[in-house]
């Protein structure tokens, strides 16, 4: 089965968490591996949100980690242009709900730990994946419970590969390859309101309601300042440096706040990747 086949096929669960019911996709999975030669366990909080743990023994070198989820968001309330659990392929695409997050990525985590099977590669060390329930909804049933339950499975581990290294950035006519390191957090902010109340049969222009709407709508159209933190600084210049003057010049200008907005719009539709990583969102 091509990598394309068993992403197609790991679409067709519906694996929407909440509730996830992510039993018959771990078993599927169960089964490819298996028919390859790969022994396989299964660990479950819960009997229909299991979670799929393999290894293949390799040298005295620090095991390796492939990991990825199998549940999925919600498609409630959305417009799709194919069924999001056909898994059809049309122009080249796969098309359905997890093909970016992350059924592709399990299908092509998958393809490479049975190929080494197969293969009798000789790994340096052991190769370990595990493939989980529950990402979508805080991990308790997934990560968090095999991280906290059964630690022995990650013993000696010090490096993964699992979702999304980054997305792909294209530069000066060149496609460059991200490597995340980090990723933004939340900081949640209270907002109040003042002023004369009011009654639903009267009106009551430039009520608080009304000032909360002009609050966002003014917060919407404002771009917040621009923040170069070091390691966006280290990704821009190694992107210059594979570039002519011309596009490198564009790109190190995006590391000077007062011309940031400029370059962005040079960049065009490439700018639209670079301009999150230098403004809070």
């Amino acid at each position: 089965m091509t990598v394309s086949e068993l992403l197609q096929e790991l679409i067709r669960f519906d694996t929407t968490n909440p509730p996830g019911n992510e039993a018959a996709c771990i078993a599927f999975v169960q089964q490819q591996l298996e028919e390859a030669g790969c022994e396989t366990q299964i660990y479950a909080k819960e009997p229909d949100r299991p979670n799929l743990v393999s290894r293949i023994a390799g040298g005295d070198a620090p095991p390796l980690l492939l990991q990825g989820h199998v549940d999925v968001v919600t498609t409630a309330g959305q417009s799709w242009t194919h069924p999001p659990f056909e898994g059809r392929l049309e122009d080249g695409f796969v098309w359905g709900r997890g093909a970016l997050d992350m059924k592709a990525g399990v299908a092509m985590l998958v393809n490479a730990y049975v190929r080494a099977q197969r293969e009798g590669t000789q790994l340096p060390g052991d190769l370990v994946l595990v493939v989980l329930a529950d990402e979508e909804n805080g991990g308790n049933l997934g990560a968090r419970f095999l991280v906290e339950e059964h630690p022995e499975l990650f013993e000696g581990v010090r490096y993964a590969l699992g979702e999304f290294g980054g997305f792909t950035l294209y530069a000066g006519g060149k496609r460059f390859y991200p490597i995340q390191v980090s990723e933004k957090q939340i900081c949640w902010l209270k907002a109040t309101i003042r002023g004369p109340g009011g009654h639903g049969a009267m009106i009551n222009r430039g009520g608080t309601v009304a000032r909360l709407g002009r609050f966002l709508t003014d917060l919407d159209r404002k771009r917040l300042p621009v923040h170069v933190t070091p390691i966006v600084r280290e990704l821009v210049e190694a992107i210059a440096s594979e570039l002519p003057r011309p596009q490198a010049a564009v790109m190190r200008s995006l590391l000077k706040p007062r011309f940031t907005d400029g370059a962005l719009r040079l960049l065009g539709s490439q700018g639209a990747m670079f301009e999150p990583m230098l403004r809070n969102t």
